[in-house]
């Protein structure tokens, strides 16, 4: 027999067995790890037990094949979206709505056209009155327990656009948990020595109208310091009730 001849019958004959032999290696591989396992069992049990029976090459293909598409198609979860956080409303809003039925506080005389302004610290409000007319609602935070604004009637006594507070001047040092160091404080009007009206860049808006969170002073937002500023004056008359 030719040679050319003899690779023709031997080649084929050859490329069954060995197909199924890299049928029989790689398919448990894809079927998990408990059939990785039992691999060296299998191969025993062959060697001890050989079998004649046909090998279903089609149905291990199409195992293969499923599980791959499994695979190839398989979505992760779809994730649960985070709540979209409620925004805090303005406090320039809810002052705004406040502002047509905002009455003069009780019990305090005022002359018809006078100038004036009413803090209440249990509400954290403030109020530009003329006379017995509310002309401006401000949300506002006063003095925090332990520091509260005091009640009673005061004057403005010093004012200053800009100012820098430091908390060495009412006697707590700086890098105390309590203490500070605040430049660029616009619109400060005194009416105590230590406790003023002033803006607040350095709290939530949260805390305005809601909570006291500071050393005494009457603490608002830029926009509603600047409206005190222009409002008021030297002299300018402070009621802090509540």
């Amino acid at each position: 027999m030719k040679r050319s001849s003899l690779l023709r019958t031997a080649v084929p004959g050859l490329l069954i067995p060995l197909s199924l032999a890299f049928l029989a290696f790689v398919l448990p591989w894809t079927h998990g790890s408990d059939s990785r396992a039992g691999l060296a069992d299998m191969a025993d049990a062959r060697v001890a037990t050989p079998s004649n029976d046909p090998v279903d090459v089609a149905k291990h293909q199409g195992d293969v094949f499923a599980w791959w598409i499994a695979v190839a198609t398989a979505t992760a979860p779809t994730p649960t979206p985070a709540p979209t956080p409620t925004p805090w409303p303005s406090p320039y809003d809810v002052a705004a709505g406040e502002l047509p039925t905002a009455t003069a506080p009780p019990g305090i005389s005022y002359g018809p056209d006078e100038r004036w302004i009413a803090v209440n610290v249990t509400t954290q409000r403030a109020y530009g009155m003329t006379g017995g007319k509310v002309e401006h609602v401000a949300l506002v935070t006063t003095g925090m327990p332990g520091f509260e604004t005091k009640t009673g009637e005061y004057r403005i006594g010093y004012r200053k656009q800009t100012e820098t507070m430091d908390s060495e001047t009412i006697g707590i040092p700086r890098d105390d948990p309590l203490g500070y160091y605040l430049t660029d404080v616009y619109w400060t009007q005194y009416f105590y020595p230590t406790v003023a009206l002033h803006s607040n860049y350095w709290q939530p808006i949260s805390v305005f109208g809601h909570t006291a969170s500071s050393h005494g002073c009457v603490g608002m937002l830029e926009g509603d310091a600047k409206w005190f500023w222009d409002f008021a004056k030297y002299g300018t008359r402070v009621v802090v009730y509540g």
